[in-house]
């Protein structure tokens, strides 16, 4: 996958799954804790069969909890590092080259709560896309928030709530909330 101007494509709901697609997912919710190195290429190879294409250079290790799968869309040389939260309901493309540090969090959907009537709890949930460019590196416990692109080149740092998209490749970022810290490069 190369970062173009696409647009992204409407996230794909469950009744669209094909059989395999579900077995797959549930052979990976299986594996998802088992820690041998071992485990690492069959977990990969699960990933590419629920979503349909083989990936280059795919680690998925262990504790990583891929929600609504069918709403993710994987480049190539990516590393998804343990203990990851990732909710991809709302869709979520991540491109080539990217590295995703331990217990991030990478949100798609969000509670609604503008019926001050009814609990939050039980409102309609909100989606939005994220869209994360090439060469990317998430730090470990970072949290993306829903509606979020990240350009090419960015470094997150860890610990980062990024509430906002970083338009402007090749730049560090971090805080809480996430801001620009510097260029790459300087």
């Amino acid at each position: 996958m190369t970062e173009t101007s696409q647009p992204l494509p409407a996230p794909r709901g469950p009744e669209s799954l094909s059989v395999g697609a579900k077995l797959a997912y549930r052979a990976y919710l299986a594996t998802a804790r088992l820690e041998a190195n071992g485990w690492m290429g069959p977990r990969a190879r699960l990933v590419d069969t629920m979503l349909g294409r083989r990936h280059a250079a795919l680690f998925v290790f262990p504790n990583v909890f891929i929600e609504d799968y069918y709403g993710l869309q994987l480049g190539d040389h990516v590393s998804i590092n343990r203990s990851c939260n990732i909710s991809a309901g709302g869709g979520l493309t991540i491109g080539d080259h990217v590295a995703i540090g331990h217990a991030t969090s990478i949100m798609t959907t969000n509670h609604g709560f503008a019926d001050p009537a009814a609990p939050i709890k039980y409102q309609p949930v909100d989606r939005a896309p994220v869209v994360i460019g090439s060469n990317v590196w998430i730090g470990a416990n970072v949290t993306i928030l829903p509606g979020v692109t990240i350009a090419s080149g960015t470094v997150i740092a860890a610990g980062a709530v990024v509430t906002r998209s970083v338009t402007e490749p090749d730049t560090i970022i971090g805080g809480v909330p996430a801001k620009r810290l510097k260029s790459r490069f300087d």
